[in-house]
């Protein structure tokens, strides 16, 4: 029976995706490459609710996003006035997530990158993780310097250090920065909060399902980079001595 679905031909085979499924960013219709069709086609399916919700996770739980609202929260509950809150909050969502942003969109601009905004292909990801990484050192030393407080500092070095470390994994496998940003997030509320910020958790989850869903990850790569995101901000919390 001939099957029923659209084939087209591309040009060039895009770079791989690591996820076993290679996906290619579209505005419209879901775009995946299955492993039983040659390299140079894609098999065109419309998008279920399902995946709808998880692209929407997928938008509102972007890295930067995250760690600006982290950023603030910590911010607001551990500064003694709320201009040194404003102050703070405002340096550290310029370096770890602003100039970064920045820097994707300048690439995304004028260096062609295939994969979008989302950086789909790992092969276009080097070079924002390293740029993320000298901003976040950068501000790391700003908010020293201007004596915010510790979990501020503590989780800009844990952007900082995760960044370094993103960019060797990325060199092999493409480990899911999503999920590493989300868990960060996360382990950052609990260490400052304690337990009741546990509610919070349930972020993590759902941006891995999301990942998955959409075809941007394997579930391996997602739960990798849940484990290193909740091991990377507990570890520079626990050097500045934040309980």
């Amino acid at each position: 029976m001939e099957r029923m679905t659209r084939r087209t031909t591309s040009t060039a085979n895009p770079p791989e995706t690591d996820t076993g499924r290679s996906a290619i960013a579209l505005d419209g219709p879901q775009a995946v490459v299955e492993p039983s069709v040659r390299a140079n086609a894609i098999v065109v399916a419309s998008r279920t609710r399902p995946d709808w919700i998880a692209k929407a996770i997928s938008l509102i739980f972007l890295p930067p996003i995250v760690a600006v609202v982290t950023l603030a929260i910590l911010s607001l509950q551990f500064s003694d006035t709320t201009q040194e809150a404003i102050w703070a909050s405002v340096i550290a969502s310029i370096f770890v997530s602003i100039i970064p942003v920045t820097y994707i969109a300048y690439l995304l601009r004028h260096s062609n990158l295939a994969g979008g905004y989302e950086l789909t292909y790992r092969q276009e990801r080097l070079r924002p993780y390293l740029f993320s990484a000298a901003s976040s050192g950068l501000g790391n030393a700003a908010l020293w310097w201007m004596g915010a407080p510790a979990p501020v500092v503590a989780l800009t070095s844990c952007y900082g250090v995760s960044a370094v470390l993103l960019a060797v994994i990325n060199r092999y496998w493409k480990i899911s920065a999503h999920a590493t940003g989300a868990a960060m997030g996360v382990g950052a509320m609990v260490v400052a909060f304690g337990t009741p910020a546990l509610p919070f958790a349930v972020i993590l989850p759902a941006v891995c399902w999301a990942r998955v869903r959409i075809h941007m990850h394997s579930t391996p790569q997602v739960c990798a980079g849940a484990v290193f995101g909740t091991l990377s901000s507990f570890a520079p919390f626990a050097l500045f001595g934040v309980r």
